[in-house]
């Protein structure tokens, strides 16, 4: 008891204070001296975030750019409204800053584009865009790559990262209207995206030189990779693949390489949805690296979201390092380890009762942070020793 006394204080002296009650809720799900703090409280629907220094910077589903202060209370005026649709998985859902943003100030989103969006052609379509500030204090767009599309308002995607080689990598759906997309190289449907800054595309895509492709892939197979992140101790990608029926996947990209949707879901192929894993020939795609069913099982959920590399905390093990992942419609938040070679060797549960995780997020001490969207905030995970 002391100890979680101690905790308080230190968040307390961090300018966070939650009540007695929610961070005692927290502890009791949550492995031993760590506690879940509340960062945000009272957004419409948060989707993603990224920290500008000490602030953290929050997409909702609604258009709205949100700043969370350094005490982790929510500034009222957002920082910046877009005009967005929002049926359906259609809104504004990912955010990233510029690798040179401390001098260019520059700040990259996707959304599906709405009435009153620029450039608007009347049908919804997800794009990519970079939004900085004008000496006049107003925001200015961009358009860098448009017309993704959202034919039927879910499965956009919508996760973007610069990677280690400075890059923008984005995340794209099949559409939930056109499965067998994503094993077609004419189409954005089912792909991860690899593009420079400004738009262009990298002359060393996997597809550049291929006749017919677009450029832009830089792997394929996907029905929803909804969140992906980067793994700097070995600088690689894991891809979170929202499933159908029966499995969510979580992959380890590599450039070219097909992960198998609709041909695949999960470590089965969609013919022999119950297939024994060892013994399936996957052919020219590639097998997930961790997968888990939609029926009651140790581990079990619809719909997942991952996730995030605790590097740099003060996490003990086997959390440091280690890669964490939710389940949104099963409310849970699990951890893997992985081995040099993004093998799984270890399995973990480490918080329940979350309110619909979406996607995640680290501090600048190397702290989780899982974005809430049912419960309208941030949730930081602190470990005190």
């Amino acid at each position: 008891m002391i100890k979680f006394i101690l905790a308080l204080v230190l968040l307390t002296s961090l300018g966070f204070v939650p009540s007695a009650q929610e961070l005692e809720a927290a502890r009791a799900s949550l492995p031993s001296k760590f506690t879940r703090v509340t960062l945000g409280a009272g957004m419409a629907g948060p989707t993603a975030m990224v920290y500008v220094g000490n602030k953290i910077l929050v997409t909702q589903k609604n258009g709205a750019i949100r700043i969370i202060r350094a005490n982790g209370t929510l500034k009222k005026k957002p920082f910046h409204q877009l005009s967005v649709s929002t049926e359906e998985e259609r809104g504004l859902v990912g955010i990233a800053l510029d690798p040179d943003y401390a001098a260019n100030g520059s700040i990259y989103v996707y959304y599906t584009t709405g009435p009153g969006a620029k450039q608007y052609n009347g049908t919804p379509e997800n794009r990519v865009s970079r939004l900085k500030k004008t000496a006049n204090g107003k925001i200015k767009e961009k358009i860098i790559l448009d017309h993704i599309p959202s034919t039927g308002g879910m499965h956009n995607g919508g996760d973007i990262h610069f990677g280690f080689d400075a890059k923008l990598y984005v995340s794209v759906g099949d559409s939930y209207c056109c499965p067998g997309d994503a094993q077609k190289l004419d189409t954005l449907r089912g792909k991860i995206l690899r593009i420079n800054k400004d738009g262009t595309i990298p002359a060393d895509n996997p597809f550049y030189n291929t006749p017919g492709a677009r450029q832009e892939t830089y792997a394929l197979g996907f029905r929803n990779p909804w969140r992906f992140t980067k793994r700097a101790s070995n600088q690689t990608y894991i891809v979170a693949d929202v499933g159908a029926a029966k499995w969510e996947e979580v992959d380890s990209l590599a450039a070219g390489a097909n992960y198998g949707w609709p041909l695949f879901e999960g470590p089965c192929p969609q013919t022999k949805p119950n297939c024994a894993p060892k013994k399936v020939d996957y052919g020219a795609t590639t097998k997930p690296i961790h997968w888990y069913g939609h029926v009651p099982a140790p581990e079990y959920g619809p719909m997942i979201a991952g996730g995030i590399f605790a590097e740099n905390s003060n996490y003990p093990a086997p959390f440091a390092d280690a890669y964490f992942y939710a389940d949104g419609g099963a409310q849970w938040v699990h951890v893997l380890t992985l081995d040099a070679s993004n093998r799984v060797t270890g399995r973990y549960d480490f918080d329940k009762g979350v309110n619909f995780p979406v996607a995640f997020g680290r501090g600048p001490d190397g702290s989780v942070h899982v974005v809430a969207y049912g419960a309208g905030a941030i949730y930081k995970y602190v470990y005190t020793p």
